[in-house]
């Protein structure tokens, strides 16, 4: 090997070497073997959220090799709940050593606001707005309800969509908005009919139909061609469809959320006949009734034989019946009411029903019905008369005042769908 060989192996070997004694020295230091290593886990400065639990990574303190972690004293006075820099100090007295790290707690999640009531809201022009309120809170600051700032640009002059804000900010300067959508609408109880139907018999007559026979489609009080001139219907089309239809004007007793709970079962959807009373008393019970699909009617204010009301004397109150119904339904449901209708009792007359045309309504009576008002009929002849006279097109007038109509839904639904019968709502005939 030449001598240039040799220099050049003899300095890689040296500097092997050194590395070697490098390393070593840096290991003994690490573990403390020359004098006492003490040193923090993870970072000296670190940021918490408000309420996050702090996790304390702690120390290493290590001599002669040993860990020596359990003679360390922690000071930690750090409020988690409470913004602000803390220290945690770290002291290894036996040593003579101390060390601290910064820890900073910070609020960046913005407050809650939760409205009370509906986040869409309907009103009448020249009306007024009822706030529900609202509640808004911060996971540090707690309760800010008092602090927030609510702007509503609502005009009650004007029928539009309208939007109410309400803002809140944290100590810590987060924000959170969030608004409430109003539409004012025109008011259904202005509306002013103009009376000109003295030329129309007012002659009240309760409603009469045959009982149909051998399924075969009937005949009822008025002939299908004369109440259409009239925009009214006892009866569908000539389909295999059923539309059953409730009367309910607030009876003491009434079975009217269990049948709905049938219907709901087998997807069928009836029409509910509902006095404004009702549908005032019942606004939980109305909005689950409309997102089930079925269809609430108008069957006025105060069940009146709207034909006592169908003089130019008393046509506003006729009106009033209608539109008060309107206004309330929309009050509750927050759309507008179909304008669907029938009379209480099935006590209407010629004139009574142009009226109704008039308000742009469609009349809606009945191909059968069964003395299911006066008292309890039992299920199974409840089932019997459902049975013995459905046809094609049949509208059912039911009271859920009756439990047998209840008890005799679930199966008289079952065996009409065997029979390749559908359901449908009322508002389907018409149309």
């Amino acid at each position: 090997m030449s001598k240039k060989c040799k220099i050049i192996v003899c300095s890689i070997i040296i500097v092997v070497i050194g590395f070697i004694l490098y390393a070593i020295y840096g290991l003994m230091l690490y573990f403390g073997v020359f004098a006492p290593r003490f040193v923090l886990k993870g970072d000296s400065h670190i940021v918490i959220e408000a309420k996050q639990e702090y996790i304390d990574e702690g120390v290493k303190a290590v001599y002669r090799g040993k860990d020596l972690s359990d003679e360390v004293t922690i000071n930690n006075h750090i409020d988690i709940h409470k913004v602000g820099t803390y220290k945690v100090e770290y002291s290894w007295d036996k040593y003579q050593k101390r060390i601290t790290r910064i820890v900073e707690v910070k609020d960046t999640k913005a407050p809650n606001i939760e409205l009370k009531g509906e986040a869409k809201v309907r009103v009448f022009e020249n009306g007024s707005y009822e706030e529900k309120g609202y509640q808004a809170s911060d996971d540090v600051d707690g309760n800010l309800t008092s602090v927030v700032e609510v702007k509503n640009n609502i005009d009650f002059t004007k029928k539009g969509v309208y939007e109410i804000s309400y803002t809140v900010a944290d100590k810590s300067g987060n924000k959170q908005k969030v608004t409430r959508e109003v539409e004012v609408c025109a008011d259904p109880t202005n509306i002013r009919l103009q009376y000109a139907h003295d030329a129309y018999d007012n002659a009240m007559e309760e409603w009469w139909f045959v009982k149909s026979v051998d399924h075969q489609r009937t005949t009822a009080a008025m002939d299908e061609s004369l109440l259409k001139t009239y925009d009214a219907y006892f009866q569908g089309n000539d389909e295999k469809v059923i539309y059953l239809t409730f009367d309910e004007g607030g009876s003491d007793i009434t079975y009217i959320k269990e049948i709905a709970e049938v219907l709901n079962k087998h997807d069928v959807k009836a029409t509910f006949f509902l006095t404004r009373n009702y549908i005032r008393m019942e606004k939980e019970f109305m909005k689950e009734l409309v997102a089930a699909g079925h269809l609430i009617a108008n069957h006025t204010w105060h069940h009146y034989d709207m034909t006592t009301l169908a003089n130019e004397q008393r046509i506003d109150d006729f009106v009033l019946e209608i539109t008060e119904t309107e206004k309330t339904y929309m009050e509750v449901v927050g759309e507008p009411m179909k304008k669907i209708f029938r009379f209480p009792k099935g006590g209407g007359s010629e004139r009574a029903l142009k009226i109704m045309q008039d308000l742009g309504y469609r009349t809606y009576y009945w191909s059968h019905a069964y003395y299911d008002f006066g008292g309890d009929v039992a299920k199974e002849d409840t089932l019997k008369t459902l049975m013995d006279h459905y046809h094609n097109g049949a509208i059912y007038l039911l009271h859920p005042s009756n439990k047998g109509n209840y008890e005799a839904m679930d199966d008289f639904i079952t065996q009409m769908k065997d029979l390749g019968y559908r359901f449908d709502t009322v508002d389907a005939i018409g149309n």
